[in-house]
C-alpha cells in the first residue's frame, strides 16, 4: 500500500461520522502511523550495555573518559587509510581536553596544533566491549564547518583486514554538506575503493544545532540505519554464507571519532576558522533482544530479587571478580549503576515511581537481565 492508499482509505469512512468523531479516530489514527514511523527501540530489546555521560565535575574539572574496561583510545596519525590530517590523542593532550565530559554529555574537539607532522588534533575512542546483533543508538549534535568528519561506526572485535572483515558506518557526516547524515557497510564485495559501497543517505534539520538519535538495528538478516527513527538504509544478508558479502556474524565495538580533512571530509578544503570543532553526544546505548540474550549465558551465574516491602532489590553474583551492574527505566533511561567485588549487591529502590524497571548485571562473560515491577 502506498502513502496515498494509507491515508486514502480512513478518510473516506469519516466522511460519514461526525465532526468530533472525526477528528478523534483520524488523530488516533495518525498518531499510530506516526509511533511505527519513528518507533525506535524495538520491542523484546532490552538495555545490556550504555554510557549516559553523566559524570559530575570533579573541582569544577570536566571528567575525562580513561582507557578503562568501558572505552580505549587510538592513537597517533599516518592519514588513518583516509589521508586524514588529525592526530589522535588519549583524552588530553598537555593542557587542552578533547574528550570531555560535563553536564551530561560527551564533548569531542578537533583543534589546530601541531603534534608531529600534524596540524590537528582529535579522538578516536572505542568500546571495550563488543557484540554480536542488537541496536545500537546514539543521541548527538555535529560539528560545524568544511573539513570536520564525525563518525559513528563498527568494526569486528577481530579485526584483521579491511574491507574483508567488514565495517558499519551507523552515522557519518562531512561539515562541507551541512544536514546530510550517512549510514553505509564495506565488504569485500560492497566498498567505495572498487565503487560497489552499499550506502544511503538523509537530509535534516538542524543537525549541528541540535541532538538528534543515530542509530542501527543488526539482526541475523539485515542491517537497518536510522535517524531520529527513520529507516533509510537497509543491508540484507544474500544468504549464501560469504564472508565477502556477508561478515556481520561475529561481534563488533562501537567506534566514536571526528576526523579532520582526509579523502571525503577534506574534499572541499578544510577551514581553518573553525577550531575548535565539537562532536557533542548525549549517550551511546546498547540493546538486545531478550532471546539472543538468554542465549549468550552459558550458566545461571547472576540471578537477581526485588522485594516490593523493603523496595530492596538483590543481585546475587556466584562467581568472584568485578561486577558491573545497572537498573533502567522503562524508556531506557538509566536510574543506577554500580561497579562491586561484593557478591551481594543491594539497591535502595525507595523513592522510584512505580512501574516496570530492568536489571542488567555483567560479570565477566557472564550476562544477565531481568525486569521487575515496583508497585
Amino acid at each position: 500500500m502506498n502513502r496515498g492508499e494509507l491515508y486514502c482509505c480512513p478518510y473516506l469512512i469519516l466522511q460519514f461520522m461526525n465532526k468530533r468523531i472525526k477528528y478523534y479516530l483520524f488523530s488516533l489514527f495518525y498518531g499510530f502511523c506516526l509511533l511505527n514511523t519513528l518507533a525506535q527501540v524495538p520491542s523484546g530489546y532490552n538495555i545490556v550495555w550504555a554510557d549516559e555521560f553523566n559524570d559530575p565535575a570533579v573541582d569544577g574539572k570536566p571528567i575525562v573518559r580513561a582507557n578503562n574496561d568501558s572505552w580505549w583510545y587510538e592513537t597517533g596519525n599516518g592519514g588513518w587509510g583516509n589521508n586524514e590530517l588529525q592526530y589522535y590523542v588519549a583524552g588530553i593532550n598537555g593542557s587542552d581536553t578533547l574528550a570531555a565530559i560535563s553536564n551530561g554529555t560527551l564533548k569531542i574537539k578537533a583543534i589546530q596544533k601541531n603534534i608531529g607532522t600534524s596540524q590537528y588534533a582529535s579522538i578516536r575512542m572505542n568500546t571495550a566491549q563488543s557484540w554480536k546483533y542488537g541496536y545500537f543508538e546514539m543521541r548527538a549534535k555535529m560539528p560545524s564547518g568544511k573539513g570536520t568528519w564525525p563518525a559513528f561506526w563498527m568494526l569486528p572485535k577481530n579485526f584483521q583486514s579491511w574491507p574483508l572483515d567488514g565495517e558499519i558506518d551507523i552515522m557519518e557526516y562531512v561539515g562541507y554538506d551541512p544536514n546530510r547524515v550517512h549510514g553505509s557497510i564495506h565488504t569485500m564485495s560492497y566498498n567505495h575503493s572498487i565503487g560497489t559501497q552499499r550506502t544511503s543517505n538523509k537530509i535534516i534539520q538542524n543537525a549541528e544545532t541540535e541532538f538528534h538519535t543515530y542509530a542501527l538495528l543488526w539482526t541475523e538478516e539485515k542491517i537497518r540505519i536510522y535517524v531520529d527513527g527513520y529507516n533509510y538504509f537497509t543491508f540484507s544478508n544474500d544468504g549464501t554464507n560469504n564472508k565477502d558479502t556477508w561478515p556481520f556474524n561475529v561481534p563488533f565495538y562501537l567506534k566514536l571519532n571526528l576526523a579532520v580533512g582526509g579523502n571525503w571530509g577534506g574534499l572541499m578544503g578544510v577551514d581553518t576558522n573553525i577550531f575548535p570543532a565539537t562532536y557533542e553526544i548525549d549517550y551511546v546505548r546498547v540493546y538486545q533482544n531478550t532471546t539472543a540474550i538468554n542465549d549468550t549465558k552459558e550458566e545461571k551465574l547472576i540471578d537477581s530479587n526485588f522485594n516490593n516491602v523493603s523496595n530492596l532489590l538483590q543481585v546475587n553474583f556466584k562467581e568472584e571478580g568485578i561486577h558491573r551492574l545497572s537498573v533502567t527505566d522503562i524508556k531506557g533511561r538509566i536510574i543506577k549503576k554500580i561497579e562491586t567485588t561484593d557478591l551481594v549487591s543491594e539497591i535502595d529502590c525507595s523513592g522510584w515511581p512505580k512501574g516496570f524497571y530492568l536489571v542488567s548485571a555483567n560479570s565477566g562473560k557472564s550476562l544477565f537481565t531481568q525486569k521487575f515491577l515496583k508497585y
